[in-house]
């Protein structure tokens, strides 16, 4: 069986989601089977011509949705897809900072629909393609994202925290999103500003794609390297999500595999992945019941999530992926 990847994700980029998932699918796959890899060189419409060929591949694997409109043009012999999300159908503002990425956002649901296969990274991402594109669930199959806990796993809290520049005898609750609208920053600077209103010793980290957080108490990291991440998760005595709508977040789960306490919000699939502290943020009072979490469970060892954790791996990733691929030959 010949397979072809086709990555969204640049062989320079820094690391984010989606990056991550290709990186590892890749190592893994390429483990059991020969496998080519083929990133792309633009962000444009344009490297659906230029950068990706099936090279007469048995499968070809679009590991990112906005790769699935390439089969409305030129339709590998087994195309399969892995959605991560439907943002820009949800958002339409996320998908209109340009007019290469309102093209490819327009025309996702319509290649969808042309893919032989569609991997989901959750069930509330199945639910979402099947509610928003009335796709056939029997064409969609849940494979989970992982953890490599050879990397992501308990560490000494003080001494990560004198790591990464940070006073130990504070607390911190850390946040790693961008500033999106479906990211709720506005709910975590609600938050936190309620929280030091009660601690004036605990404090904000916010990394993520360079978006700073404003206000007393926030410490905006920007953009860390990957190979500091552990160390950052361990640092943390909460970790924080607020985000209304995402298909599998890669940082819950890494923070958990830590043994970090997550307070995150109940929307968008993520009791699939946290075993508790969740708040349902259409209660009328979700703002306290978020401080309240949080002031209960800041600084604790969290047992639970490290071993929920355990039960995602990029193994099992790539094993139920590789199931995919031979029932599409």
């Amino acid at each position: 069986m010949r397979i072809v990847q086709w990555n969204l994700s640049k062989s320079t980029q820094p690391m984010y989601g989606v990056k991550r998932y290709e990186d590892e699918l890749y190592a893994e796959i390429k483990t059991q089977t020969e496998v080519k890899r083929i990133q792309r060189t633009s962000n444009t419409v344009l490297a659906w011509f230029s950068d990706y060929k099936s090279d007469k591949a048995d499968i070809v694997h679009a590991t990112c949705q906005v790769l699935a409109p390439i089969a409305l043009f030129r339709k590998p012999k087994k195309f399969i897809v892995t959605v991560d999300d439907l943002l820009p159908i949800v958002y339409p503002s996320i998908g209109k900072k340009d007019i290469s990425t309102r093209i490819q956002a327009m025309l996702i649901p319509n290649g969808l629909r042309k893919v032989d296969h569609i991997i989901a990274i959750s069930e509330f991402t199945k639910s979402e393609i099947v509610r928003l594109l009335n796709i056939n669930e029997l064409k969609i199959t849940v494979i989970n994202l992982g953890v490599d806990r050879t990397k992501y796993h308990p560490m000494d809290k003080r001494e990560c925290k004198r790591r990464m520049g940070l006073n130990p005898d504070e607390q911190h609750i850390l946040v790693v999103a961008s500033n999106s609208e479906h990211k709720r920053m506005d709910v975590v600077q609600k938050v936190f500003k309620n929280i030091r209103e009660k601690q004036k010793d605990i404090k904000l980290i916010k990394i993520g794609y360079g978006d700073k957080l404003v206000g007393e108490g926030i410490i905006n990291l920007g953009l860390v390297p990957e190979d500091k991440m552990a160390v950052l998760y361990n640092s943390a005595d909460v970790y924080l999500n607020t985000t209304e709508y995402d298909g599998f977040c890669l940082p819950v789960l890494e923070a958990m595999s830590c043994g970090v306490p997550v307070v995150a919000s109940k929307r968008c699939g993520m009791s699939e992945i946290v075993p508790h502290k969740l708040i349902d943020m259409e209660d009328v009072y979700y703002v306290e019941h978020f401080i309240e979490d949080i002031l209960s469970c800041i600084g604790q060892f969290d047992n639970k999530a490290v071993e929920r954790s355990k039960e995602f791996s990029w193994g099992r990733t790539a094993q139920e992926t590789m199931e995919v691929y031979h029932g599409n030959i």
